[in-house]
């Protein structure tokens, strides 16, 4: 289900992890990507399911892996990192309070 006014500028109805502004940090960090490693640390599986679904939906290829830990730990809920072309891991946190 979307919400907003226009195809355009449409947004999924909000999960349990993934806010509006998670939402447009993955379509600017994500543009021209289209191979997607999503990694998770901690959290529940919901969590991890959430994400994958939208980017699916969108149209990426995704891999997904959980993590126990990963040194250094991320500072953010959502890490992005480009290790080839049209290709990203994107780490994801949801334990992390920003």
């Amino acid at each position: 289900m979307l919400i907003g006014m226009s195809d355009a500028f449409a947004l999924p109805m909000p999960g349990t992890f993934l806010t509006e502004a998670d939402y447009n940090a993955m379509r600017h960090h994500l543009r021209g990507v289209r191979i997607v490693e999503l990694r998770q640390i901690g959290g529940t599986p919901e969590d991890g399911a959430e994400v994958m679904a939208y980017l699916e939906a969108e149209g990426f290829a995704v891999k997904f892996r959980l993590l126990e830990r990963m040194s250094p730990p991320p500072l953010k809920r959502i890490v992005f990192r480009y290790p080839g072309p049209k290709q990203a891991e994107m780490t994801i946190a949801p334990e992390i309070v920003e």
